[in-house]
């Protein structure tokens, strides 16, 4: 695991606090429906990744969310600060309430069992290629049950084996806006630094998707901010997978986009491989109009 020079490493001790923090949080949530609560703990506690900077991701779902205040009075029952930030409506079955617990940010999401199917519909029913809807799947996956563990698992086996359907959806959707490789042979000599950069990004962050696609993988933008963590999960990658998106995004201009090139040309070798009935063609063609130095 890579850390960035000067960041907080991650401790069993942080991870630990962390997961006492959120029981303690679902206990307190004891007695509004007991009959229907599901708590889990998810995020960088469950995946050793905790460090002293950490906030800790709690889920809470029931049948129907009750009042704002019987939620607020459990929060504090456990040691929480009145809520600091809020999203999302109770109306609509759904909010995020964030607060501070013994000087640990806690991000806390109620939904209602009804909304928590649909969302994962939307993925194993409906398909969606590109939604934050998969960070949520991710979540669900690696999450730790606090109560309702039957519940939490049933959630689970919906998600897992990945929907072959949905990794081919991934795979035309991300591959469906080609990397405009005439336009970065143009301009990466050119005063266009930024847009040179923006182009690159958006390319990786394409070629992460596709990857999640041939791996089988649930993917949203929000994984990327472990890049290392999310590469090394993949079985079938280019070698240095990581090393190489970081690299290229610290290099000038011209030498990023061969690199980006190179690296391109690798993640559809494998998606081909992967998916035959794509056709690829019209890419490839574009990848055509980019000479390296």
């Amino acid at each position: 695991m890579k850390h960035t020079p000067g960041s907080a490493a991650p401790s069993f001790a942080a991870s630990n606090e962390r997961r006492r923090l959120a029981q303690r949080v679902a206990d307190a949530h004891r007695g509004i429906d007991d009959s229907t609560l599901l708590s889990f703990v998810s995020g960088s506690v469950v995946d050793g990744l905790a460090d002293e900077r950490s906030d800790v991701d709690i889920s809470i779902a029931m049948t129907e969310l009750p009042e704002r205040a019987l939620l607020e009075q459990a929060c504090q029952a456990a040691g929480a600060s009145p809520w600091i930030l809020t999203s999302g409506d109770l109306m609509q079955q759904q909010l995020l309430a964030a607060m501070l617990i013994d000087g640990i940010e806690v991000q806390l999401t109620y939904v209602s069992h009804d909304l928590l199917q649909q969302q994962i519909d939307e993925l194993v029913l409906r398909h969606n290629p590109d939604t934050p809807l998969h960070q949520l799947a991710d979540a669900l996956l690696k999450a730790e049950p606090l109560f309702g563990e039957r519940r939490l698992r049933a959630l689970q086996v919906q998600l897992s084996p990945f929907p072959a359907p949905l990794a081919l959806a991934m795979a035309r959707h991300f591959s469906a806006p080609p990397t405009p490789w005439k336009v970065m042979a143009q301009i990466v000599e050119r005063d266009a630094p930024l847009w040179c950069r923006d182009l690159q990004v958006q390319a990786c962050y394409r070629l992460l998707g596709l990857m999640s696609a041939v791996n089988g993988r649930y993917y949203s933008r929000l994984q990327n901010k472990r890049l290392h963590q999310l590469a090394g999960s993949f079985e079938l990658a280019p070698p240095s997978l990581a090393d190489r998106i970081e690299s290229l995004l610290a290099a000038p201009p011209p030498a990023a986009a061969a690199a980006l090139h190179a690296l391109e040309g690798d993640v559809l070798l494998l998606l081909a491989q992967r998916f035959p009935e794509l056709e690829l063609d019209a890419l490839h063609q574009r990848r055509a109009q980019f000479t390296a130095g």
